[in-house]
């Protein structure tokens, strides 16, 4: 017993072998907290894997052997020819084989099974939301035997439902563009009105209705709210790398990336998939350049000026024009076949002197209330006993109704305006304060018109990284655009 209970002792004086850290280590807190913040983005980046299958690709296929049967177990490969990552799947039991969420580019698909030669098929390219049926059959031979197959350059897609067309960054650079925004070639399309309405949300101008002016976008650059198929303009969906980027007031798009970083873009008009189930117009997709195993970039300039351009038909003069837009891009790999970064930047300086409607301007002896001029047409008469009564106080001596405004050597007590002249105490202390700024001529008639110079500066830049981790392909993208807006320079004088 008495060894027991010494036993016991030393078993209650030993330290514990956990110790409550919330109390003795507080320093410690912190540290924990930044570690689960790290888990909890890391979980969200590995489940936006999954919600990144509406802006890649799929390749898909049966592989049998040359008498029909379908062969199970085949090991198939689709490789990424820009970033040397491989992706390998084995054929099931029916010998079908499916690649889901693929990153756009460029592919190879090889397929092995002993006792069959290789077969590889290469220059595949995949689109956004291409889905690619990639049928083979193997031949008996030595597996280190290969059947080489080019791809074709046309596909026909036979696994999916949904019309629309692709625009690729190719193609996006080489078209002539004044706003180097993709949202000026979606008319391209075959159902979508090329100008906006003007009486729905997510256009350009002023919401009436709302009594605010609509959010421009990049400056003042198309939000890209355009009728497709005869729907509301504001019932398009909008989708960067994967991301909504839809303005929830009129519909339009918040984010124009520059030119040079989009990969391409796909414009759905019809019968698309169950994910894009919340627009009943058109689901645009745009997807940016990434990385690759080898270095490229490019630098832009883009030049107006006003010596370039010609006055308008009915501008009486030629309005000052500056622009210049300006950046490049530049991407690669950090590590290879591993880990790739591209970014880019936009710069966007624009003085543009815009023209203001032609309008009428006075003689100089008109600013003093001289009409002499102009007598012959003062042949009309008072009418109505408030206004002949208005008149009176103004003047200072009696005006009755029926009385002539002028007749050629009448008086004060025969017309209103003896001589086609009013009264300089008749004219108001506003008015003789407003009439020197109001441009004349000696004669009158002619026309005067402003072109005070509109100021626009805008830049935008983003980043974007894909790593190749144990969890598949991570994907981060980040766009900043700043602007100034537009500001006039002076007031224009009142009036005009």
């Amino acid at each position: 017993m008495k060894n027991r209970s010494s036993a016991r002792r030393q078993l209650d004086a030993a330290p514990p072998l956990h110790r409550p850290f919330h109390r003795n280590t507080p320093a410690l807190c912190p540290l924990f907290r930044q570690i689960t913040l790290a888990l909890a983005a890391l979980a969200l980046l590995i489940a936006g894997g999954s919600a990144y299958a509406g802006v890649t690709a799929s390749i898909s296929g049966t592989v049998k052997d040359p008498s029909g049967a379908t062969i199970t177990g085949a090991t198939v490969t689709a490789t990424n020819t820009d970033t040397s990552i491989a992706q390998t799947q084995k054929t099931n039991t029916a010998g079908f084989y499916s690649f889901q969420s693929l990153p756009l580019g460029h592919y190879d698909v090889q397929v092995e099974q002993t006792g069959f030669k290789t077969f590889r098929q290469t220059g595949l390219v995949l689109d956004v939301n291409a889905a690619l049926v990639v049928d083979v059959t193997l031949k008996v031979g030595d597996v280190k035997e290969v059947v080489q197959v080019q791809s074709e350059a046309v596909h026909v897609e036979t696994a999916s439902t949904q019309l629309g067309e692709v625009i690729e960054g190719q193609k996006i650079v080489t078209v002539p563009l004044v706003s180097r925004s993709y949202t000026d070639l979606l008319a391209l399309q075959p159902g979508v009105v090329a100008t906006p309405s003007g009486i729905t949300g997510a256009y350009t101008g002023v919401f009436n209705s709302a009594g605010f002016a609509v959010p421009q976008v990049s400056g003042d650059l198309n939000s890209g709210a355009l009728s497709v198929n005869g729907q509301r303009e504001a019932n398009n969906g909008f989708l960067l790398n994967g991301a909504t980027v839809q303005e929830s007031g009129y519909g339009g798009t918040t984010a124009i990336p520059n030119l040079d970083s989009i990969a391409e873009f796909r414009i759905l008009t019809n019968n698309y998939n169950a994910e894009y189930g919340n627009y009943s117009g058109g689901q645009i997709n745009v997807i940016t350049k990434s990385g690759t195993n080898r270095f490229h970039g490019n630098l832009f300039e883009f030049l107006r000026n006003t010596n370039l351009d010609a006055r308008g038909f009915l501008d009486p003069f030629r309005g000052a024009y500056h622009q210049n837009q300006f950046g490049g891009t530049i991407g690669g790999p950090i590590k290879r076949d591993k880990i790739f970064f591209f970014a880019d930047y936009q710069g966007n300086r624009r003085v543009q002197g815009v023209t203001s409607p032609p309008n009428g301007v006075p003689a100089t002896g008109e600013t003093t209330g001289d009409f002499s001029a102009f007598a012959s047409s003062l042949s009309l008469t008072v009418q109505g006993v408030a206004w002949a009564q208005q008149l009176q106080n103004e003047l200072g001596y009696p005006v009755n109704p029926g009385e002539a405004y002028f007749t050629p050597g009448c008086t004060s007590a025969t017309c209103v305006f003896p001589g086609a002249k009013i009264p300089a105490s008749a004219i108001s202390a506003p008015a003789q304060a407003i009439l020197p700024f109001i441009p004349s001529t000696p004669t009158g008639g002619s026309f005067f018109s402003t072109a005070f110079p509109l100021r626009l500066r805008d830049d935008k830049t983003s980043g974007r990284v894909d790593a190749n981790t144990h969890f598949g392909l991570l994907s981060v993208y980040y766009l900043r655009q700043l602007q100034s807006g537009h500001t006039l320079s002076k007031l224009q004088r009142p009036g005009f």
